[in-house]
């Protein structure tokens, strides 16, 4: 579920229709600067490969002025969610795009591979990631980066806005100019990071939540710990963003203080899934489930999304005896992000119906996952470093996940767009795939996406 919000206060436009914004994208030359905004996974995958091309980039990293309650560290490329980024299969969605933003030389998705964890390496240490980003950035010769607010659209060259869930005023409106439409919104939820050090010394059972995946600690808990833990939780004072009430989550989770409201017995089912066939855990099989974060005794608690205040979250914790000791390092929390609503405002090519130098990319332009931000962010990237050496923007083929992502993205029907991720659904379907299995089939989609990127990318340069 989303809402709609308007931005307040007069629309100006010049002889170009571009609300006062520049010149147009047909008069930009080779000297003309790429303004990238923002330094998350869209703006530093755009910023890299803007600079490849040979363009100027100017990189505005807003922290720590901005989003200091999403973000821990000024690093860019900071994940601020879930450092479950799937396994490295290709018959997944998320797969393919991996393989495919190897075929676009995409270095922030290769920073992703090599701070990747465990033997199933669906995991990614959040830290070392973010560093290998920034000291990429910062070392290209290609990026001036400036931690600074960038206050507005008005600048010379072609943009990239790429800001995400820390898109406030006066950006905001300077984009709700450009883009001629308000900003739909969309609630993200995120576990709270614990750090405890004498987990994982009898208190706990490393074991796989289904098999081929790497073990998660399984905490255990007494029936009178989850009365206490879920009586804790319902007393508690929350924060909540406007308009949260009763929406859906873009990612489908569901705040632990609404489970045990609307369902408690939920609760054990849901957030308290304990291993199957095992005899870790005792009661009913209630237990608290801990992936590791990459930092030495550092955990996310798995399915435990909420609003709570950051006290509230402790308080509520330290009803379970082998957290005892533990530490909230990161809070879970429930963030409202705007995104356009990219069918009447972008292009396949990311570029803006109304401001084509402007290109929007990750979740401002309504993606939803990691790996499809990134996506975006490469696109915009390469259209943003050829519309400033004066080319024609372009589109992946349909026939990869990239390219099927970016026209599905701008051709939602829907009034209220929600959050899009990518989904071999949105691949078209064809002769060559007719009467095969789903395996089969999925197979040689992949084998197409992926000749098809290659040549995409030999044409392009």
């Amino acid at each position: 579920m989303v809402d709609q919000g308007r931005a307040q206060g007069p629309r100006r436009q010049d002889d170009e229709g571009r609300a006062g914004l520049g010149p147009a994208c047909d008069a930009m030359t080779q000297e003309q600067p790429v303004t990238v905004i923002g330094g998350g996974l869209a703006g530093c995958s755009a910023a890299l490969l803007a600079a490849e091309r040979g363009t100027r980039v100017i990189l505005y990293e807003q922290r720590p002025g901005i989003g200091g309650e999403l973000h821990d560290t000024h690093l860019l490329g900071e994940l601020v969610g879930s450092n479950d980024v799937g396994p490295e299969r290709a018959d997944r969605a998320s797969g393919l795009l991996r393989l495919e933003l190897r075929e676009l030389e995409c270095v922030t998705a290769e920073c992703l591979e090599q701070a990747r964890l465990g033997e199933a390496r669906s995991l990614v240490d959040g830290g070392a990631f973010a560093r290998l980003v920034t000291e990429t950035v910062e070392q290209h010769e290609g990026i001036e980066l400036r931690r600074e607010q960038a206050p507005s659209l008005a600048v010379e060259g072609v943009v990239v806005v790429a800001t995400g869930p820390t898109t406030w005023s006066p950006l905001a409106r300077s984009i709700y100019q450009a883009a001629g439409e308000p900003f739909s919104f969309a609630f993200w939820g995120r576990s709270p990071v614990i750090h405890a050090e004498r987990l994982g010394q009898g208190q706990g059972a490393w074991l796989p939540p289904y098999p081929g995946a790497d073990p998660l600690l399984f905490v255990p808990l007494s029936d009178d710990e989850v009365d206490e833990l879920a009586q804790r939780v319902s007393d508690a004072e929350r924060a909540e963003p406007p308009g949260l009430s009763e929406a859906v989550l873009a990612d489908m989770a569901e705040p632990v203080e609404r489970v045990i409201h609307d369902e408690p017995s939920r609760f054990r089912r849901r957030v308290l899934r304990a291993p199957r066939a095992s005899d870790a855990v005792a009661g009913d099989g209630a237990a608290l489930r801990l992936r590791p974060d990459g930092t030495e005794h550092t955990y996310h608690i798995e399915d435990f999304v909420t609003a709570l205040t950051p006290d509230a979250q402790r308080h509520a914790l330290e009803a379970v005896g082998a957290l005892s000791g533990a530490t909230v390092v990161r809070p879970g929390m429930i963030a409202r992000a705007p995104h356009l609503p990219a069918a009447r405002t972008l292009l396949p090519t990311l570029q803006m119906k109304r401001t084509p130098r402007v290109l929007v990319a990750g979740l401002l332009a309504g993606v939803s996952g990691y790996w499809e931000t990134l996506a975006t962010g490469c696109v915009a990237g390469i259209n943003a470093g050829r519309l400033a050496g004066g080319e024609k923007p372009v589109v992946p083929p349909p026939d990869t996940m990239t390219g099927a992502l970016c026209r599905a993205l701008t051709g939602q029907a829907s009034e209220e767009p929600t959050p899009l991720a990518a989904g071999f659904g949105l691949l078209p379907g064809g002769a060559e795939t007719t009467g095969l299995s789903k395996k089969e089939r999925r197979a040689r989609q992949v084998e197409i996406a992926v000749a098809a990127m290659k040549e995409f990318m030999a044409q392009v340069g």
